[in-house]
């Protein structure tokens, strides 16, 4: 029930106290999976260095951080795009769109609530879990043969920025660079969002499953492309004349910052279909296109 139109902090904070209160089995099972996913992985890690020989300690010890750091990137990406397909979680039952649309809010409201869970929400779990997976390793560690200095808190090593000299410069290139590599997982997480809203079964599963046949008929089209011979090579020769006939196309940096704003584009364009889906939900679910 969408009685209220105006928007309200007050409301805002009410539903998010009712998604906390009434979803707290969720909450702990995504903490429960969240830590075992992140522990387990740290172990293997550990077990993989056991006995393990090595020039120096501190060699050893950077290239455990190293393998942290990698297995923590894709861990977080992996975790975030779970969570953006479940921001409508709460309504996958007949019984909980009717709680949930009847709810006194506004249509605003109601989305904000669930954006800022699928996000705030679910860093601030994955940093609980982390700290929790990393006391873990250090309890276990003496179960292992390794390094004395691997008993030291290590996520400090890993997430501090001036670990990174390169965190530090101010060069436009390297700016640029994680401006589009943000812009680029920001679409991705966009992406689930939007699947998350459309289907209300099995989210994730389906909107990997789609991304997967995009994936594989774009690279059909690729090997076509490639063994006419003609496309490809005018392909490749148009790219060339547009590069020679404009300087821009030679800059880096202004090539990185068109694509990093085509994506920014593409993230907008996601969530206002996203928020649409979500102003249109019905406690009846239109069959039509359903999955």
């Amino acid at each position: 029930m969408n009685t209220n139109t105006n928007f309200s902090f007050a409301r805002l904070m009410a539903v998010m106290k009712r998604d906390l209160i009434e979803n707290w089995k969720t909450n702990l099972y995504r903490i429960t999976g969240c830590y075992s996913g992140l522990a387990a992985g740290f172990i293997v890690l550990i077990m993989n260095r056991s006995g393990e020989y090595s020039p120096t300690d501190e060699f050893a010890y950077n290239s455990l951080c190293n393998s942290i750091n990698t297995f923590l990137s894709i861990f977080i990406s992996i975790y975030m795009i779970f969570c953006a397909s479940s921001i409508l979680e709460v309504t996958n039952t007949k019984e909980k769109r009717i709680s949930y649309l009847m709810l006194p809010a506004s249509v605003s409201e109601k989305f904000i609530s669930r954006a800022l869970y699928i996000t705030i929400g679910a860093l601030f779990i994955f940093i609980i879990s982390l700290l929790l997976a990393e006391l873990t390793r250090l309890a276990l560690l003496p179960l292992f043969d390794v390094p004395e200095n691997f008993r030291t808190f290590c996520l400090g090593d890993i997430l501090i920025l001036d670990k990174y000299e390169l965190f530090g410069t101010t060069d436009l290139y390297f700016i640029l660079f994680l401006v589009f590599w943000l812009s680029f997982f920001l679409w991705n997480h966009s992406i689930f969002i939007l699947g998350g809203c459309y289907f209300k079964k099995h989210p994730f599963i389906k909107t990997v499953g789609i991304c997967m046949a995009i994936s594989f008929l774009t690279g059909l089209i690729a090997v076509n492309m490639i063994e006419s011979g003609k496309n490809i090579i005018s392909f490749f020769n148009w790219i060339e004349d547009l590069a020679e006939n404009h300087a821009w196309m030679r800059d880096i940096n202004i090539t990185t910052s068109i694509a990093s704003s085509f994506f920014i584009i593409l993230t907008v364009i996601n969530w206002t279909i996203s928020y649409k889906l979500f102003k249109n939900s019905q406690i009846i679910e239109r069959k039509l296109f359903r999955l």
